[in-house]
């Protein structure tokens, strides 16, 4: 039930983040967000909604292609955590998350983040890693997401802390859901 509720919230907020990005970057004039996405992600993510194209052939396009972006856009607009999950399990996330400068925009990395957190439960050492590695690539002083930093994180926490104290999660999968608990909280604590 609390996973449930979790999940419900975190996939309002991760549409709330996506709608604010794009409504919060149409100020800025002709090189926004919303530029950008309507060129690029964006316009594949309409793409993608108006046809019936196989979501995992287009995401594998886009891969190909190096467009990542896009891709990962295009796997959280989804709303299915499973593509995404698919998406992540496709590409060397560790390595797209270190690369200077990151190939993805703050509000995607941190709508990432709090999709991984929904369905936690499923492949959960998998998804603990990559959601260190999220995590670690977040800059909580973005403007873009400056105002969602802190709730996703305090949601992300909260299904963190739910599974930690579950009898049902390993020892190793405790020790990294610590690991990425004091990472979150050091977050939170400079968010102050």
């Amino acid at each position: 039930m609390i996973t449930r509720t979790l999940s419900g919230e975190l996939a309002e907020g991760l549409c709330k983040l996506m709608a604010f990005a794009a409504a919060g970057a149409s100020s800025k004039g002709p090189n926004s967000l919303t530029t950008q996405l309507s060129n690029g992600p964006l316009s594949s993510v309409h793409e993608m909604a108006e046809s019936p194209v196989d979501p995992i052939k287009e995401l594998s396009r886009l891969i190909a292609e190096r467009k990542f972006e896009e891709a990962f856009t295009g796997a959280l607009h989804r709303s299915d955590v499973s593509i995404v999950s698919w998406l992540c399990s496709q590409v060397d996330l560790p390595g797209i998350m270190s690369l200077v400068p990151l190939p993805l925009s703050q509000g995607v990395v941190l709508a990432l983040l709090q999709q991984l957190a929904c369905d936690i439960n499923n492949d959960m050492s998998r998804k603990l890693a990559w959601m260190t590695d999220v995590a670690v690539a977040i800059n909580p002083t973005d403007p873009l997401i400056a105002l969602h930093v802190r709730p996703i994180f305090e949601k992300v926490y909260q299904t963190l802390e739910y599974h930690r104290n579950q009898s049902t999660t390993s020892a190793s999968d405790i020790n990294n859901i610590r690991l990425l608990m004091h990472l979150i909280n050091s977050v939170l604590m400079s968010c102050k």
